[in-house]
């Protein structure tokens, strides 16, 4: 199987998640939009099924008012048939009463009621309710002809105008019965139209829709909006309403009207036993206006409600993926931090080997001058002239050995500078020459020197060190351009307390030393590195990338700074700034100008001392010398053991140990032997700055007489400390440092 990458690795769960993450919203949009619909839909079946049951209750309301209408027709039909019954030479004065009674119910108005009149079996008009009426034949209209063929219970006509009246009516009969039971006659009521037009639209008063009174022949009896225009007519027998009503008394549906052609609900009802259907409406577009927004608001809340959970899924998705992608590039940058380490490490011990292996070859060189020169002394023991050239070979070797030691001290800032009132000024002019032959023709070396410049305290050596380094870099950067320009120059600068200067330097008077070139310079970021340790732009094999690092630690131990200026194909130039002095004090340290001395001082007192060193040579060698002196010298390898000496010697004067040994140190030693002897005079060699802190120091000094030697030392500088120890307090100390000031 082929690998992915890891890019691709990360990318596929990143999809993966998207892809989970917008098919939920898929479903959930889905489901949404669903119940939107669903929601939409159900608000639309109520709002329709209010809708026909509201025109139910108004067809219902409308067959109420029919029965009552009936009802009231039922009672002029018994009241003819009484009448009907009678005969007029017997029952004259109650048929008289009758048809008054009779007459009075049209004049009434009750239910638009016009007249009720009474058809004999004959055909001929026998009785009107209107006065003034005539005998007239009516076998031929509808109302009488269709009792004769089968005779209904209840007939209704249609509304016809009257000819002689020219009004609107509509005739509802029922037939009489004579005497034997046979066909007597037709009761006939004639109504007003559109009166009881009228009284439907009464019913209706308030509500958005419309009432009708059919025949079941469609013939229209009864319209409550402008009945005037459909009174008479037939409406379409085989529309929905009347195939319903066919199959049952009563109920309520939604179709398009076959008057208007609109959308309508409409509600039905047969009246029992009569051929008249009732029929209440309302226009579905109105009704249904009231909740025509909620499936839009409902449509557009789902869609937000997609929009906004599409919206929290991508931001959360975007916040993972940023959270993904800072932990990514943390991890990016540590496994970043991580090559870098490993880079410098790498070029860290890159350098180390090379300096190690510097440093190797230079100790090797003294180590080999100490070991020919010793053996040599030993062959030669009898010609005390090679002796002596020999045992000079020897000590210059093993000073050569301290200036590498202090050098490394140096650059690790642990040196002890052995600080001096130095003319730089001078020293620059002696430089100054030998860079002229060493650097090559070329490069051109200038010197700029300012008058009446003060001496500097500062160790001599070091400063060489320093410049000659950054001579060589300056050549090694002058050499891609074909040679170019070294300025030495240096100057008085007195830094004031305010402002603060762009260095750093405390206020005081200075002397600034500048070594300018003109090489390829640096850009910006070498320049940001170019002083940090190991950090070098010179090929393989010929930079450490300690020399910037050890000048700028000589210019902080000196009390001063080192600053770089550059910009590529510009050069560079750094500038050191040292603490100038009013007055040079020829003085060295009375420890450091022992160095020189190779005769013991004379009438120092002598005394037990309690030697300790973990080396056994170093020890043997400072033995030697002490008895030499005429001191009476105990040894030990550790503090453990000097405690035991300690405890059992009956008489110890001054102690002198090492202060870097295993287990207990040099000054834990001395605090405990203090506490048997208080007051002990004690002598610590060091190998450098760092073995102990500044309070250690002090602490120790203030308990009693007290001294620090670096090593190298020579025996004498040793014995000369001794004496002046054991004479701390007296005369003979004083007489002691007028004789170590002579070494």
């Amino acid at each position: 199987m082929p690998d992915l990458g890891p890019t691709r690795r990360r990318s596929l769960p990143r999809r993966l998640l998207w892809s989970g993450a917008l098919g939920g919203w898929l479903f959930c949009s889905l489901a949404g939009w669903w119940v939107a619909e669903h929601s939409a839909a159900r608000i639309e079946r109520e709002a329709r099924g209010a809708a026909l049951a509201r025109v139910e209750v108004a067809a219902e309301a409308v067959q109420q008012n029919m029965l009552r209408l009936l009802e009231a027709i039922q009672g002029l039909h018994d009241l003819a048939q009484a009448r009907h019954n009678l005969r007029p030479e017997q029952d004259a004065p109650v048929i008289g009463a009758l048809e008054q009674h009779l007459a009075s119910i049209p004049e009434a108005g009750r239910f638009g009621l016009l007249q009720v009149a009474v058809i004999g079996a004959d055909g001929w008009l026998a009785w009107s309710s209107v006065p003034g009426w005539e005998r007239v034949h009516l076998g031929d209209r509808e109302h009488f002809a269709v009792h004769l063929k089968r005779p209904p219970a209840l007939h209704v006509s249609r509304p016809l105008v009257g000819r002689t009246t020219g009004r609107w009516s509509l005739q509802i009969t029922r037939p009489l019965q004579n005497a034997a039971g046979g066909f007597g006659g037709v009761l006939v009521v004639s109504v007003d139209p559109l009166k009881l037009s009228e009284d439907l639209a009464a019913l209706r008063s308030g509500l958005n829709g419309t009432s009708l009174l059919l025949r079941e022949d469609g013939g229209v009896l009864a319209f409550s909006h402008g009945a005037g225009a459909l009174l008479g007519e037939s409406l379409d027998t085989d529309s929905t309403l009347f195939r319903l009503a066919a199959a049952m008394p009563a109920g309520s549906f939604e179709a398009r009207s076959v008057l208007d052609g609109r959308q309508k609900f409409l509600g039905f009802r047969r009246v029992e036993e009569t051929p008249i259907i009732v029929c209440a409406s309302l226009d579905a577009e109105a009704e249904m206006a009231a909740i025509a927004f909620v499936a839009p608001s409902l449509r557009v809340a789902a869609g937000a409600f997609a929009a906004l959970l599409l919206a929290t899924i991508a931001l959360g998705l975007m916040w993972h993926d940023r959270r993904r992608a800072l932990r990514d590039l943390r991890h990016a940058r540590r496994e970043n931090e991580a090559a870098m380490q490993r880079l410098a490490q790498s070029e860290r011990m890159e350098a180390l080997g090379r300096l190690a292996g510097g440093i190797a070859h230079d100790f090797n060189n003294i180590l080999q001058a100490v070991l020919g020169g010793a053996q040599l002394i030993g062959r030669r023991s009898g010609d005390p002239v090679q002796t002596e050239r020999l045992t000079r070979m020897i000590t210059e070797a093993a000073e050569r050995g301290a200036s590498v030691s202090r050098r490394l001290l140096a650059f690790a800032r642990r040196a002890e500078l052995r600080a001096a009132p130095v003319q730089v000024d001078e020293l620059l002019a002696g430089l100054h020459e030998i860079l002229n032959h060493t650097l090559g023709p070329s490069v051109q070396v200038r010197l700029s020197l300012a008058p009446d410049l003060p001496p500097a305290s500062l160790d001599r050596g070091q400063l060489e060190t320093v410049l000659i380094n950054l001579a060589i870099n300056a050549r090694d950067a002058m050499e891609p351009m074909g040679g170019g320009e070294l300025t030495l120059a240096i100057a008085v600068e007195t830094v004031p307390a305010h402002p603060a200067h762009p260095a750093g330097l405390r206020p005081g008077r200075y002397l600034r030393l500048e070594v300018a070139d003109t090489g390829v310079g640096m850009d910006a970021a070498t320049l940001a590195h170019a002083m940090e340790p190991f950090f070098t732009t010179k090929p393989k094999g010929k930079g450490t990338g300690l020399g910037l690092a050890m000048a700028k630690g000589f210019a902080e131990q000196s009390g001063g700074e080192l600053t770089i200026d550059s910009q590529p194909r510009q050069g560079t130039t750094v500038r050191l700034w040292l603490p100038a002095i009013e007055a040079a004090d020829g003085a060295e340290e009375p420890a450091q100008a022992a160095d020189a001395s190779r005769d013991s001082p004379a009438g120092c007192p002598t005394g037990h001392i309690l030697l300790v060193d973990d080396e056994a040579n170093l020890r043997d060698t400072l033995a030697i010398c002490l008895r030499e002196q005429g001191h009476v010298v105990l040894e030990a390898e550790s503090g453990v053991a000097a405690l035991a000496q300690l405890a059992a010697a009956r008489r110890i004067d001054m102690l002198v140990t090492d202060l870097a040994m295993p287990g207990m140190d040099g000054l834990a030693l001395l605090h405990a032997a203090r506490q048997r002897l208080p007051g002990l005079p004690a002598l610590l060699f060091t190998g450098f700055a760092g073995d102990a802190s500044v309070t250690a120091f002090t602490d120790a000094a203030r308990a009693g007489p007290f001294a620090v030697l670096r090593k190298p030392a020579s025996p004498d500088a040793v014995i000369v400390q001794v004496g002046m120890l054991l004479a701390a307090g007296g005369q003979e100390a004083e007489r002691c440092q007028e004789k170590a000031s002579q070494f």
